[in-house]
């Protein structure tokens, strides 16, 4: 009897060699409170009943607001909630995450988990993600130059807010995963030097990441930018996985690097061709190809839904079907929705 998704993906985190072929729709993905979902937390709604569009109040007070050109909601960039980092203590109101009844909400909330599937809890807005969706780009990191007192005190509290928040979830949901969105790069290098990184941001992830492996879960860190110089530190403090890893990062040259260091479930894919309007069926096959014969066989998870076009994505998923099979010993069973 072939394997279940969930004990088939769970090798590859274990580092051992799957049955078949794993996708990361192999894993169960329940969020935690985001942007513009303060009424989830409040009312206990399933986020599902949440549009991207709705925008509005984050449970920090921050101001989201929907962009039809990237169809995403993206904080107001005239209203950032701090307006001075030295004294960010006077614009932030921290959530008390202890005064919610997180039993009776996620009770109310009746999310239905998939047993043949890993699950994992996601968190959208990690550390440093919180720092540049309550405050202007550029004073974040001039703050990182000039206050580093206050954005380490910064950084420490939401730390101590997520510690509190990912014990709950994990406490009722009991996730195989948890995954932090936390994105220290961009499309060609870090937001800030390693050293700052050091300084500021790693003792303060280090509390975190203890806190989720302390409870026998497995932390797994998104970063879609370019993250290769922090790659071993990040796994040195106990993440098993890395999501989301971009082109930027050149995936070939990350699995010489990095296959028995760190587990990579992400796009790998070169997501702008994939949406380019000169992207052809035959293109988007052909780089498929490419890709899976530079990460596999290895520690890598590639997710077929790359793009924003439904059909392309199909053809993602049908192409890594029909090739990547000669990289693992049996087929994938046949589910239907691969068809």
């Amino acid at each position: 009897m072939a394997l279940t998704p969930k004990e088939n993906l769970a090798l590859i985190y274990q580092k051992k060699e799957p049955e078949y072929m794993p996708l990361n729709i192999d894993s169960q993905m329940i969020r935690t409170p985001g942007a513009g979902l303060r009424t989830v937390v409040y009312d206990g709604k399933p986020a599902q009943q949440f549009s991207q569009q709705d925008g509005g109040l984050d449970w920090f007070g921050q101001n989201w607001i929907y962009e039809p050109k990237v169809n995403a909601i993206n904080p107001d960039a005239n209203n950032y909630l701090i307006k001075d980092v030295a004294n960010w203590r006077d614009y932030v109101t921290l959530p008390d995450v202890d005064a919610i009844d997180w039993n009776a909400r996620f009770e109310k909330e009746a999310i239905p988990i998939d047993e043949t599937k890993m699950l994992q809890v996601s968190d959208s807005i990690g550390m440093w993600e919180r720092g540049f969706s309550s405050v202007r780009i550029d004073d974040l990191l001039t703050g990182l130059l000039l206050e580093p007192e206050a954005m380490f005190d910064f950084f420490s509290t939401i730390a101590d807010h997520k510690i509190k928040l990912f014990g709950y979830y994990i406490d009722y949901y009991k996730p195989d995963i948890l995954r932090m969105n936390d994105d220290y790069g961009h499309g060609t290098g870090l937001f800030m030097s390693p050293d700052t990184w050091r300084e500021i941001i790693k003792p303060n992830l280090k509390k975190i990441i203890d806190s989720v492996t302390s409870k026998g879960v497995m932390y797994e860190h998104h970063c879609c930018g370019y993250l290769v110089p922090l790659v071993e530190e990040i796994a040195e403090l106990g993440a098993t996985s890395w999501n989301g890893m971009h082109i930027c990062n050149d995936p070939g040259a990350c699995r010489q690097m990095f296959n028995d260091t760190i587990v990579v479930n992400g796009t790998v894919l070169d997501t702008q061709f994939l949406d380019s309007p000169l992207a052809t069926e035959e293109s988007i096959r052909a780089h498929i190809r490419e890709m899976m014969g530079k990460v596999w066989p290895g520690n890598f998870i590639i997710s077929g839904n790359a793009t924003v076009h439904t059909d392309r994505n199909a053809i993602i998923l049908d192409e890594m079907l029909k090739s990547g099979q000669q990289y693992f010993n049996n087929k994938r069973p046949d589910f239907p929705d691969y068809h």
